[in-house]
């Protein structure tokens, strides 16, 4: 009996995400990308390289075409990743942090659709073709 899950993409998807996650933990906010002679002129490299990242995690999962099946089990690893990483590393109880309310509210409607989605893979009613 031949799976459709190709794990390939599945780790490749989660190593993706897992540097995003990265960029958003180590890369220092002061870095700027300097475009033209004048200082007014720049970049920050962080939300560009996030910005960057992001289009190649989606590029990824939609031209490298595999069974459905795959492109869920990687988007929801990838979606897990990310909740994960903002349970850890998000700035909830910083008295300068005036949207932790919401960003909590969004996480916890965010790991209902964690829980939702690998009860869909854990189910058996998915049929291996």
């Amino acid at each position: 009996m031949n799976s459709p899950i190709e794990i390939r993409k599945v780790i490749i998807g989660v190593v993706l995400t897992m540097l995003w996650v990265g960029i958003f933990l180590f890369f220092n906010p002061n870095l700027a990308i300097q475009w033209t002679e004048s200082t007014t002129n720049l970049t920050y490299l962080k939300p560009f390289m996030i910005l960057l990242f992001f289009l190649v995690i989606v590029f990824y999962h939609l031209f490298n075409k595999a069974h459905p099946e795959t492109n869920k089990l990687s988007w929801t690893a990838a979606l897990t990743i990310c909740w994960l990483a903002l349970i850890l590393f998000y700035p909830y109880k910083d008295p300068n942090n005036y949207n932790a309310g919401a960003v909590g509210f969004f996480t916890l409607v965010g790991g209902l659709a964690v829980c939702v989605f690998w009860i869909r893979f854990f189910s058996d009613e998915i049929a291996s073709a």
